[in-house]
């Protein structure tokens, strides 16, 4: 299920087309078994609506469920997005307690670190964005050391926050890592998967008609392969097509280049 996962997060236009086919031969298959029925009785088919209604009413709060889910997690990250910009624009204004000389080099590390955290967000894959992860934290770092040693040469509460400013960036990139995952575990994929093609099953079973019923057929499939799709967009972290975008590391971007936040 984690290979499968992975495949999914690199080609997501995949699911939609897969997912499609799956649960529409899922659905034609329940109607090609109903049409070899030697008898088809009326208490039988009462019986059928009943479990198919039961069955479509667990799909859809086990759909409504997993994507409240995914949802959770891209707010999540949006979040750490922000507290990431946040945390940047108080450093660069912390960097004016350090004197002239120290504050443009203080402002030239801080903005390299900008740079990776915007490319971080930006990445179109997971390597490129571990590259620009662990450049971020040696950036950080230097960051750090370059304050400690001001610290240790001028000991005061003045320079103390500028040290919690420069300790607050690793912190809300670690708050990032730590929301930067699925929220919907793989058994949960495996349980929306196996609902669907039952439910798509009793659907073509229940369906009536040589004509009509097979264009109907693929009503219910095509609605559940969309949200299927949507589920696992929102799910993905930092890539398919709806994914957290760096807008608010880009305004802080844009504020610097005009001259805002540390003078």
């Amino acid at each position: 299920m984690s290979l499968l996962l992975e495949f999914v997060d690199a080609h997501s236009w995949a699911l939609l087309p897969s997912m499609l086919a799956l649960l529409g031969l899922s659905a034609f298959a329940g109607k090609l078994a109903w049409g070899r029925r030697v008898r088809h009785e009326a208490t039988a088919d009462d019986e059928l609506k009943v479990v198919l209604g039961a069955t479509l009413s667990l799909f859809g709060l086990l759909i409504g469920f997993l994507l409240s889910f995914a949802i959770g997690g891209y707010n999540t990250r949006m979040a750490a997005e922000e507290n990431e910009a946040i945390a940047i624009g108080n450093a660069f204004q912390r960097t004016t307690l350090l004197g002239a000389e120290r504050q443009a080099h203080a402002e030239r590390l801080l903005g390299d670190y900008l740079e990776q955290r915007i490319g971080f967000f930006d990445a179109p894959d997971e390597t490129r964005r571990e590259q620009a992860r662990m450049q971020s934290i040696q950036m950080q770092t230097r960051m750090w050391a370059y304050v400690g040693r001001i610290a240790q040469e001028r000991p005061d509460p003045v320079i103390v926050t500028v040290l919690n400013a420069c300790n607050d960036l690793y912190t809300a990139q670690q708050k990032t890592m730590a929301s930067w995952r699925h929220q919907i575990p793989g058994a949960a994929w495996a349980m929306l998967i196996a609902f669907g093609v039952c439910s798509n099953v009793l659907i073509g079973y229940n369906i009536r008609g040589a004509r009509t019923g097979s264009a109907l057929l693929l009503v219910v499939p095509a609605v559940t392969a969309l949200a299927m799709f949507l589920i696992a967009e929102i799910d993905v972290p930092g890539r398919g097509l709806i994914h957290v975008t760096p807008d608010n590391l880009e305004a802080i971007r844009a504020t610097l280049a005009a001259g805002g936040l540390a003078p």
